[in-house]
């Protein structure tokens, strides 16, 4: 693969990779902190973080080998990440003011989807692909 086709997915691969890594540091945290009254659904949580950050990292592997089944698990994640950062656009009184976060989850998702919508990474993430 040419570099400059390399350079876009590897800014995906690489921020992918990020956010599974936030996931899974999520998905210990919660584990590490079971509260008596609600295991059940702290394990539930938890299991699903790991899931999710598990996928993520496998897609930025994905994404790091051109590898064109790694596109759609990659743009998805990173819609709904759009979404949940516009759900958090306003103060909340229960958890505060995440809007910090919700920029953070915004920005990554952008530069996910950019870097898989420029020419190169289409071409090289396109089923038919010939070098």
């Amino acid at each position: 693969m040419p570099v400059s086709t390399r350079i876009p997915l590897l800014t995906a691969a690489v921020v992918v990779a990020l956010q599974g890594l936030v996931f899974l540091v999520l998905a210990v945290l919660d584990l590490s902190g079971l509260v008596s009254g609600r295991i059940a659904v702290g394990v539930g949580i938890g299991i699903l973080l790991l899931l999710v950050g598990a996928g993520l990292v496998a897609a930025a592997v994905g994404l790091a080998r051109g590898a064109h089944v790694a596109r759609g698990p990659a743009v998805v994640a990173q819609l709904i990440g759009l979404g949940l950062a516009w759900s958090l656009r306003q103060p909340d009184p229960n958890t505060g003011d995440n809007r910090a976060v919700a920029v953070a989850i915004a920005v990554s998702a952008l530069v996910v989807l950019g870097s898989l919508a420029t020419g190169p990474a289409r071409r090289a993430l396109a089923d038919d692909y010939e070098a």
